[in-house]
């Protein structure tokens, strides 16, 4: 257990670095350099979106999706053996929860390289077809981003949940869990609005990691 933790702990701080990433991509390099402004318009846009195919900013951030995606389900299969003895059904969701979340943001980084990588090949080969196959792997890619956003909130907030129920965490984290809820659930209702995550998240993780350290190694 003590080992899964240290795992655990290195996850979350490597989930703040990830997320740190994607801020730096969407709050700057995007708009400055690639002309994203509006996320409801222009990552629909195929003609910027072939323009920016293998920028440092989407190579960035398909890798930070891959890592953030295998760290998400280490963490909560910690979080889910240390919340076993007292809460057996809210660690099971909360292994459930981050590993939909991990799926889907193992998927879009997926979609970002090896996909893209893909989706090159068969531009080449069929190129009257161009435009669709990057309408079909921006369809997929958005789909399960969505998947992604949605277990992550959903994972949140089983954290909180589980947090304050054993006086694990503060109740200002467990506040904090619950307000990370919120994008999950607005990204089904307006994708667009689910991806506020980004800007929300990074303190989370980081107090959760932080807070991961003084831990007991078992539960």
């Amino acid at each position: 257990m003590k080992q899964l933790k240290t795992a655990a702990t290195i996850a979350a701080f490597l989930i703040v670095v990830g997320m740190l990433i994607h801020n730096l991509n969407g709050l700057y390099l995007e708009p400055t350099y690639l002309g994203f402004e509006d996320a409801a318009t222009d990552y629909t846009n195929m003609a910027k979106i072939e323009n920016a195919q293998w920028s440092f900013s989407f190579l960035s951030s398909g890798i930070a999706h891959i890592v953030v995606g295998f760290s998400l389900m280490i963490l909560g299969l910690f979080l889910s053996e240390y919340f076993s003895k007292a809460l057996p059904i809210g660690s099971k969701l909360t292994f459930i929860a981050a590993m939909l979340s991990g799926l889907g943001f193992l998927f879009t980084g997926i979609s970002d390289i090896p996909g893209t990588v893909y989706g090159e090949l068969l531009r080449k080969q069929n190129p009257d077809y161009n435009t669709d196959v990057l309408l079909m792997v921006t369809i997929f890619r958005g789909m399960v981003n969505i998947l992604a956003i949605v277990g992550l909130g959903w994972f949140a907030g089983q954290v909180a949940w589980c947090g304050r129920k054993t006086k694990t965490f503060h109740w200002l984290f467990s506040l904090f869990g619950y307000i990370n809820v919120l994008p999950g659930i607005a990204s089904l209702v307006f994708p667009p609005i689910g991806f506020a995550y980004i800007q929300l998240l990074p303190l989370w993780m980081l107090w959760l990691g932080l807070r991961l350290r003084q831990l007991p190694g078992s539960s």
